[in-house]
């Protein structure tokens, strides 16, 4: 009786895996040949549509270039099965958890990586991670800013519908990036905090990545915010702390489905954008004119999730902010994404050309597992010349080690693309975290 139960159980030790491992594997496949249907339809519509023949073809009474961009922002428009959000571009392939498994805990293991630091000297501040405080002087003229003794309590508000609306800001194209994604724009008055994500650990926890390098500034010393991007819900990206601290203050906008969360804490000012629908923004400032952007959702190659149980279930997202004046400005915020050519090419031929852009470098080794949801340097670039960039700022580095990348290969490979593309360093840059330039 014993040894009948022994067997069984070792037989169930086998199985139970190999058939969970099968049902997933099937999973995959079957979604995956869904997901291939439904780009093939799209782009046989695509081609049929800029060739002009019949079935939804153009409308000859509109221009050539509306017609293209129509079709384009149809062809790479969200894409939605049973609840979870696919990434409509043949370059992309589902990696479900196994496949992490099998990078952190198989290959590392081989590989001697499975407590891999990146090479992170033990002295801080680390020498080639440099920090500076942001320059406050040009962004909020004639306003005093000190530094405050003590950290913000996470149950710190601003008032409502305030956002610091009241303080002056410079009318320079200024971009401050603060660590990660998280950058503070300003844009013909417009003030852009993109990110929102200053606190030391990624989690509560102390198990959590830790940042390199502290935030060059607490989040209530950008006396002035009025619109918060917010690219997707992964924890280095939104912080709850910052959502608290910031509230009704300003305007939240987040891809379709990020909005509950926010809302949970109390927030009510959040607009949720699918890809390609936009946003009017109106800035009302006493004895002024009202100034009018315009914020559109750009698809972008990632995935999102909170915790194992919704992965995928809110869409992810970059945004583009243009200014309605005389001489309008634009800025786009690329979040986290891999690099898609075609995809890339659509938002140049779209929304470009663009005056400044905040483009990740970060987080792309190994390159077999990573590259699909993390563009490395050069796929930077070519994003930055495809969408006809004048500006670009490369993000998403030196900040939290979650690759094995060393922490300073970013900027090198940086520069190896920049030869490679013929790009200078004026086109495409690096910054040390706090660092305030202007775009003129």
């Amino acid at each position: 009786m014993y040894a009948a139960s022994l067997y069984g159980l070792k037989r169930a030790v086998i199985i139970l895996p190999v058939a969970w491992t099968g049902a997933w594997l099937g999973y995959y496949a079957y979604t995956d040949t869904l997901r291939r249907s439904h780009i093939r339809d799209r782009n046989r519509e695509l081609s049929n549509t800029l060739m002009g023949l019949p079935g939804d073809g153009p409308d000859f009474s509109k221009p050539a270039e509306e017609i293209e961009r129509e079709a384009l922002k149809k062809r790479y428009s969200s894409l939605n099965f049973a609840g979870r959000y696919w990434n409509p571009y043949v370059e992309w392939r589902e990696q479900g958890a196994w496949e992490w498994a099998l990078w952190k805990i198989i290959i590392s293991t081989i590989t001697l990586k499975l407590f891999y630091n990146g090479g992170v000297p033990p002295e801080r501040p680390i020498p080639d991670l440099p920090l500076e405080r942001p320059d406050f002087s040009l962004l909020f003229p004639s306003t005093s800013i000190k530094t405050p003794s003590t950290s913000p309590s996470p149950t710190t508000t601003r008032e409502p519908g305030s956002g610091g609306s009241d303080v002056p800001v410079t009318d320079k194209l200024t971009l401050t990036w603060l660590g990660q994604s998280t950058s503070y724009v300003t844009l013909d008055n417009l003030t852009i905090l993109t990110d929102p994500a200053l606190s030391d650990r990624t989690l509560p926890s102390r198990i959590a990545p830790q940042r390199l390098r502290p935030s060059p500034c607490e989040l209530s010393e950008l006396k002035r915010v009025d619109v918060v991007l917010v690219s997707h819900n992964h924890f280095d990206h939104l912080d709850p702390e910052a959502i608290i601290e910031l509230g009704d203050s300003c305007e939240w906008v987040v891809p379709k489905g990020v909005g509950p969360f926010i809302r949970k804490f109390g927030v009510t000012r959040v607009t949720e954008l699918d890809w390609w629908e936009e946003k009017n923004h109106t800035l009302s400032r006493p004895g002024q004119k009202d100034k009018v952007y315009t914020i559109t959702a750009v698809p972008n190659m990632h995935w999102s999730a909170r915790s194992p149980l919704d992965t995928n279930a809110t869409l992810w997202a970059a945004f583009h902010v243009k200014s309605h004046t005389e001489k309008p400005k634009s800025f786009i915020h690329l979040g986290d994404t891999g690099y898609s050519p075609t995809l890339y090419h659509a938002v140049g031929r779209v929304l470009g050309p663009i005056d400044l852009a905040a483009i990740p470098i970060g987080s792309y080794e190994p390159k077999w597992h990573m590259h699909l949801q993390h563009t490395d340097p050069e796929g930077a670039v070519r994003m930055a010349l495809q969408m006809k960039v004048g500006k670009s700022v490369g993000v998403h580095w030196g900040t939290w080690l979650m690759s094995d990348e060393a922490y300073n290969k970013p900027p090198l490979d940086l520069e190896i693309a920049r030869q490679k593309l013929d790009v200078t360093e004026d086109q495409f840059c690096v910054l040390p975290a706090g660092k305030t330039i202007v775009i003129e």
